[in-house]
């Protein structure tokens, strides 16, 4: 019986990993509804999909940013995932406030003040929620949009997490020093092999919290280059959702 219930165990969990691989895919358009206006007038314009845990919550919630090569539908399959984990997740297009997709890197620093108020007025329209009503919230970036979280998060009271898939701080106007000032705990998921954003951001990074007294967790993944593989996808999901639970639920 004992026997049975650890290959009926392992089967659970090799069939998330499959359904976690096949959802981070290309889908169909049908699939991935375009991300739509959840909230605004314009000073305040929330663009993105929200996905909705079971039960009645409230619940904890994760915004989810982009990288630079703007929205895709793997993200609202990120938020799925995420709400499947209990969370109420919110996949923003933080460029919808620019009127631009893709940018260059030369534009960034002019539009970056955008990017960080929507992800402010994101943050402030979860709280709106009754699913949410007051429950803490983590910020989840990759590359670009993991140098936004950093830099905003710490000015936001109720963000309590940040999770950083291969980018870094010191990404905006301001020194990576006074971004980490008071920042959350943050987990760094990073490849050792990223020649886009290289791993000396990573190890920056962790060493700047450390020495401001926050909390980090990192894993490098040796051989992974710009993202993470079907071999390293799993572990870095669920390392985030452990991680998530830790400080948005305690």
């Amino acid at each position: 019986m004992r026997s049975s219930g650890i290959r009926g165990e392992r089967f659970r969990r090799s069939g998330f990993f499959i359904v976690l691989l096949c959802c981070m895919q290309v889908a169909s358009s049908q699939d991935s509804p375009e991300p739509k206006r959840l909230s605004g007038p314009e000073d305040s314009l929330v663009v993105g999909v929200l996905e909705f845990p079971a039960g009645e919550g409230p619940h904890p919630a994760v915004v989810i940013l982009h990288g630079a090569a703007g929205w895709h539908p793997r993200y609202i399959r990120m938020a799925r995932l995420l709400a499947d984990s209990g969370f109420v997740a919110l996949a923003l297009d933080y460029y919808a406030g620019t009127g631009s997709s893709l940018i260059a890197s030369s534009e960034k620093l002019e539009k970056w003040p955008s990017y960080q108020t929507s992800i402010r007025n994101a943050v402030s329209y979860l709280h709106t929620l009754p699913a949410v009503e007051g429950r803490p919230i983590g910020l989840l970036g990759f590359s670009r949009g993991a140098f936004l979280a950093i830099s905003v998060a710490a000015s936001i009271p109720s963000v309590e997490a940040v999770v950083d898939f291969f980018g870094g701080g010191g990404g905006g106007s301001q020194p990576l020093e006074q971004e980490i000032a008071g920042l959350p705990p943050l987990l760094i998921l990073h490849g050792g092999n990223d020649q886009v954003v290289p791993v000396s951001f990573a190890h920056n990074l962790k060493d700047a919290v450390i020495k401001n007294n926050g909390i980090v967790e990192m894993q490098i993944y040796p051989e992974e280059g710009h993202g993470l593989s079907e071999v390293t996808l799993p572990d870095a999901f669920r390392k985030t959702v452990k991680f998530l639970r830790k400080y948005l639920e305690e």
